[in-house]
């Protein structure tokens, strides 16, 4: 008797955590949580949410099992929990587990003392076990809920608690539930103006990288834009030729001025070949580097008619051509439009001296030239 008692003190101290035997050997009167080092009367300051220390399990295959210790255990181990000792307790259920294979009721009570001692991973892994013999277990439901609840698993601690209120209705349960459910509604809320925020977030970021992508995009149109109209200002599309200007007939009424003949030739090969000609000269290419003479030779170019719509315009050609810089720019430009050196002199007007510089002009007054009385003018109509 003597030796199987020695047997069972061994088993028992080889069941005492690392921690707890050096604490022992340390000061063997001295326990940190009040009462004895074999009935501590608090809970475990070592435990965690992590709770490395677990509890051992029954690993045996029935063989050697002795139910009748294990019952002995079992009953020692309630009277610990109705009292409160929950350390001791554990000590006594684990000791019946390990002398016989464990109902789910030895293992829930188990949980029940662990949960008090706040070991929740160990707790809940009693439950679990538990609830592999028996899922209906509706203690084991309700401790794991509990468990649940306290390490901040609020879904699964809805779906524990509310199993074992169909199961079993407990008041306390049923408090915890309540609690839980309105958790749990708390969070799908937060979850879901959490949700919303995020998808303003990404609604407005795609906003923002559109305008940008706009705004990219009218900056480069506009920039080709700006090349196209440079490009077209320095080597301007052919524009097809202009007809000679017919003759102008003799104006009835003074003797029959003979018109003048045949007009401005035709520019042959249109704007492409003129300028292509004007810019061979190094004079007009060099006057073209002047930002001024350029602006002017723009006008010009782009004014109604081109070059000889600015004929019409007395005033603008004067304009231009009264600058220093344009004039003699204009003067050289004109004279290779025109097919000769410098600009030809306007046709004279009647009453006007002709410009120099065109044969053919109405030299003279028109004192010069006789009056005609309505009896002395031909009759053109036959």
């Amino acid at each position: 008797h003597e030796h199987a008692h020695d047997h069972s003190k061994e088993k028992e101290e080889d069941d005492i955590p690392a921690w707890k035997k050096k604490a022992m050997d340390a000061d063997p009167t001295a326990c940190p949580f009040g009462g004895s080092w074999n009935t501590e009367a608090s809970v475990d300051a070592t435990a965690s949410t992590t709770d490395d220390d677990l509890p051992p399990m029954y690993s045996g295959d029935g063989s050697s099992d002795d139910f009748e210790k294990a019952t002995e255990a079992k009953m020692a181990g309630s009277d610990l929990k109705s009292s409160g000792n929950y350390a001791a307790a554990i000590e006594k259920y684990t000791e019946a587990i390990l002398l016989a294979e464990p109902s789910a009721l030895l293992l829930a009570n188990r949980a029940h003392c662990l949960f008090r001692l706040d070991r929740h991973a160990a707790a809940i892994r009693d439950c679990d076990a538990a609830l592999e013999r028996n899922p209906d277990s509706a203690k084991a439901l309700r401790i794991r809920g509990e468990c649940h609840v306290k390490t901040g698993r609020y879904q699964k601690a809805l779906g524990d608690l509310s199993a074992a209120q169909s199961i079993d209705f407990d008041e306390e349960a049923a408090r915890m539930l309540k609690e839980t459910t309105a958790k749990c509604r708390e969070m799908d809320a937060e979850k879901v103006k959490a949700k919303n925020e995020e998808e303003d977030r990404l609604r407005k970021r795609a906003e923002e990288i559109k305008k940008a992508q706009e705004e990219a995009r009218r900056e480069a149109e506009e920039e080709e834009r700006e090349r196209s109209s440079a490009a077209g200002a320095a080597g301007m599309g052919g524009m097809p030729g202009m007809g000679g200007m017919p003759g102008m007939g003799g104006m009835p009424g003074m003797g029959g001025t003979p018109g003048m003949g045949g007009g401005m030739p035709g520019m042959g090969g249109g704007m492409e070949g003129m300028m292509a000609g004007l810019m061979s000269d190094p004079e007009i290419a060099a006057g073209m580097q002047n930002p001024k003479v350029m602006k002017a030779f723009q006008d010009l170019m782009s004014g109604p008619g081109g070059p000889m719509g600015a004929m019409s315009n007395p005033a603008k050609l004067q304009e231009m051509m009264s600058d220093p810089e344009v004039g003699p720019f204009m003067q050289k430009l004109m004279g290779k439009v025109m097919g000769g050196g410098g600009m030809g002199g306007m046709g004279g007007m009647p009453g006007m001296g002709g410009m120099g510089g065109m044969g053919g002009g109405f030299g003279g007054d028109m004192d010069d030239m006789p009056d005609l009385d309505d009896d002395e003018m031909p009759d053109l109509v036959d």
